[in-house]
């Protein structure tokens, strides 16, 4: 998933048009993980993206990226994120989130 800002002037058209998103979250899976981690955060941080969240759902945590990060800060309860201008913050319950998806 990708949370870009909003055009003021005009509805996007191009991909070109969109610019480095605000936000990113990806949900890994067996055969990505890998690519996930390493090839997409290193593209990612390279962007400016300013937050890259991946999601493990087996472990139930989410590894929140920054451009500047060695290593991810590892989210087990709640992650909170509020873009430039926002108020207020975005806030996830992460064992509420994790909990519903597994009782599907």
């Amino acid at each position: 998933m990708f949370v870009v800002r909003e055009s003021t002037d005009r509805p996007f058209r191009e991909w070109a048009q969109v610019g480095v998103p605000s936000l990113v979250v990806g949900v890994l899976s067996p055969s990505t993980a890998r690519h996930d981690r390493v090839t997409k955060r290193r593209r990612y941080q390279r962007s400016g993206v300013p937050a890259y969240w991946i999601v493990d759902l087996d472990a139930r945590v989410v590894e929140v990226w920054t451009p500047a990060a060695t290593a991810p800060v590892i989210a087990v309860e709640s992650l909170a994120w509020q873009p430039d201008g926002a108020t207020p913050p975005l806030v996830v319950d992460l064992p509420g989130v994790f909990r519903q998806i597994w009782s599907e």
